[in-house]
């Protein structure tokens, strides 16, 4: 009897045992199906680093078939063993082994695995110790293969690389910034420009990034910048650069960098410094061309005034004989009548001087020859003022300028050009507000557009002076914007020409009569310099009206 109960809890133990070892392998089944059915590679190790599992992606990405063929095996030898370059990897730096000296989780993107072909790929692998009881048992592994994930990344690092290679190879500065002025990108030309590299500006702002800035307002200005909606344009920004001084022209744009919440500011430009000083050199010509052009007429305006004053000084020195006779015959009336005797032979010789110096006429013609004379001298000093005015030396800053006054000074210096072709008319808007304009480039302007009116009246009625055409020079304006126009009775402009007008060297004039220039310059003036308007309106055979609009205080202004 205790035999049979002996043997029936052995057999009982066994079916135990059975069930056990049955549900040990219905559990490992299931862990098994669950970690076969993830998309991440796994696999198991214990403490000497050889597989405990893996699953079935695993067995995939390394080219295995079978788990026996990791199962035991050391997983720095098959998968860990060497660089891309075959070169030998110590397992004392195998970041995996790192978990069992560390007891942490290693995290590494820069592995290279191999499989079992002998191909070798990048991947990104995190370790996980495994403890039980306090005591580390081994790691589980999963890994990824980067291979996508790498070639994008080198695809983005060849495209910024290239990128970079070509905002560098850009002769104008491209400066980014972020919504609050900070630098994020500084191109090469940038850095040879200023001097600074990207490294000493990144994260400042520009207005103290290093750059020696010239002018009081500087910074002011750079921060208004920030505040704009729109693209905007700078000129003459002021600098020093190896002592000397320099002048920046930019052009701001508001962009988004990455996202509609990434605001900021690309800022591109250039050193005009030697541009503006050949535009110097080139109006300084085009205005000694002018000047040189007025010289004859403006002497032959100083001669007719300087003549006939010399003729009245003339008849004056004539007149001075018999005047003097007649003081000194008054003279010694004045004696013989203070002394009460008044001799027959005095008040003769009074009646012959009288009658030679005929002073009827000399009482008539001296006042008038005195009239003429300080006319002319008048008519001399205006001119010799109008051409000071015209040709004073030019500021760099611009002042306020009387338009009315500038147009008359103008119209004086060039009589000459249009007093046999054309009547000139004026009608002036006495209440015009002063504007903020560089006043010498500005007569020049209107100098050229005056002359070119003048010339075309010239075309219609040829060199018959009996026949003048018209020219008629307005100014109208409010607050914020004056406008001035120059309209003639000329020839119009051609139709074919009409696009032409504003480009340099272009002239509808004979060789030898224009440079071309004038419009031109006039062009770059008003719409670069003074952020203004030129136009016209043109009907050819009936005249060409020019529009001249300009702001009354300073705005944006473009390069």
């Amino acid at each position: 009897m205790a035999e049979t109960s002996s043997l029936q809890a052995q057999i009982e133990n066994v079916s135990k045992l059975k069930r056990a070892q049955e549900d040990l392998r219905e559990r490992e089944a299931q862990l098994q199906l669950l970690l076969d059915s993830t998309a991440e590679a796994i696999y198991g190790l214990d403490l000497d680093g050889n597989c405990s599992f893996s699953n079935r992606s695993c067995l995939k990405l390394l080219g295995y078939t079978a788990p026996e063929e990791l199962l035991g095996k050391n997983m720095h030898e098959l998968v860990h063993h060497s660089y891309a370059d075959g070169s030998a990897f110590p397992v004392e730096q195998c970041h995996i082994f790192q978990t069992f000296r560390k007891g942490g989780t290693v995290h590494v993107d820069t592995e290279v695995m191999w499989r079992a072909d002998g191909t070798c790929f990048p991947a990104e692998y995190w370790a996980y110790p495994v403890w039980r009881e306090r005591k580390l048992m081994g790691s589980v592994v999963t890994f990824l293969d980067i291979t996508a994930r790498k070639r994008a990344e080198d695809a983005i690092r060849a495209a910024h690389a290239e990128s970079e290679l070509f905002i560098n190879s850009v002769p104008s500065l491209l400066i980014g910034t972020d919504a609050r002025g900070g630098i994020r990108r500084w191109n090469l030309a940038a850095a040879n420009l200023f001097d600074l590299s990207g490294e000493e500006v990144r994260g400042r702002s520009l207005k103290n990034c290093g750059i020696q800035w010239l002018g009081a307002d500087i910074e002011q200005e750079i921060d208004s910048w920030l505040d704009m909606e729109e693209s905007s344009r700078h000129i003459n920004l002021p600098f020093e650069k190896e002592g000397k001084r320099h002048f920046l022209g930019v052009a701001i744009h508001r962009v988004n960098f990455a996202d509609d919440k990434n605001l900021g500011f690309l800022i591109t430009g250039a050193d005009i410094t030697e541009r503006r000083n050949l535009e110097e050199q080139l109006r300084q010509a085009q205005k000694l061309e002018a000047i040189g052009q007025l010289a004859a007429g403006i002497a032959h305006e100083i001669n007719t005034p300087t003549q006939y004053v010399g003729d009245n000084i003339t008849f004056l020195k004539q007149s001075w004989s018999a005047i003097s006779q007649l003081a000194r015959l008054a003279q010694s009336l004045e004696r013989e009548y203070a002394t009460g005797a008044f001799p027959a032979d005095v008040a003769s010789g009074l009646r012959d001087c009288v009658k030679r110096a005929d002073l009827d006429y000399l009482l008539n013609e001296i006042p008038k020859a005195i009239d003429q004379s300080m006319e002319g001298v008048q008519r001399v000093a205006k001119i010799v003022r109008a051409m000071k005015e015209f040709s004073h030396p030019e500021a760099e800053e611009k002042t306020a300028l009387d338009i009315n006054r500038a147009i008359e000074t103008t119209i004086t210096v060039a009589h000459h050009e249009w007093k046999y072709v054309a009547d000139v008319e004026t009608h002036f808007d006495p209440q015009l507000p002063l504007v903020h304009c560089l006043a010498g480039e500005f007569n020049q302007v209107i100098l050229n557009l005056l002359i070119n009116a003048a010339y075309a009246v010239r075309q219609v009625i040829g060199n018959d002076s009996g026949n003048k055409g018209k020219i008629v020079i307005s100014t109208r304006g409010d607050q914020h914007w004056v406008e001035i126009s120059i309209q003639d009775t000329g020839c119009g402009i051609p139709e074919e020409s009409q696009s032409r007008i504003f480009e340099p060297f272009f002239t509808t004039k004979p060789v030898g009569q224009g440079s071309g220039q004038g419009l031109a310059l006039a062009h770059a003036t008003i719409v670069r310099k003074h952020g203004g308007r030129i136009w016209f309106e043109t009907a050819p055979g009936k005249g060409t009206t020019f529009f001249v609009s300009l702001p009354v205080s300073p705005i944006t202004q473009e390069i």
